[in-house]
């Protein structure tokens, strides 16, 4: 639905850097901002539990360095673990769709997250979901 992540090397793959660096994100979600800082929200909640990681310091200090958009969005994230987030993205092939982002600490590892991202209740995207799901079935059967 929103990247090939086999594509993407192992240490790239932090939501937060694939939100800055990758367009294809930008794109897709038309409320950006408000899915950014859902996320932000979350890396906070984090950051406060490793203060002492040297690692978070490296990583705000590129993102900053790199991104301005990031500084800015950072002063002003709140800190939750599980912020409600309603994400809406614009599909090449089956336009807006809505989704409610759920985001679960996995048991037994603290820096393990789970996000869900489930069709809005009321909307289309449900039915949308089906028919791209479809869609790539039939192409995947006619390569056979």
């Amino acid at each position: 639905m929103f990247l090939d992540f086999q594509q993407i090397p192992d240490e790239q793959r932090n939501m937060i850097r694939l939100l800055f660096t990758r367009k294809e994100f930008q794109r897709l979600a038309v409320n950006w901002e408000h899915f950014v800082r859902g996320f932000l929200a979350i890396f906070r909640a984090y950051y406060g539990q490793y203060v002492e990681d040297e690692w978070y310091d490296r990583f705000l200090e590129e993102m900053r360095g790199v991104h301005p958009d990031f500084n800015v969005l950072w002063e002003q994230s709140e800190v939750s673990s599980a912020p409600e987030v309603l994400l809406e993205f614009r599909h090449a092939k089956a336009g807006k769709m809505l989704f409610d982002l759920t985001s679960l600490q996995v048991q037994g590892s603290y820096d393990l997250r789970c996000s869900i991202y489930t069709p809005a209740p009321d909307s289309t995207t449900e039915s949308k979901l089906r028919r791209l799901m479809e869609s790539r079935e039939a192409s995947d059967s006619d390569a056979d």
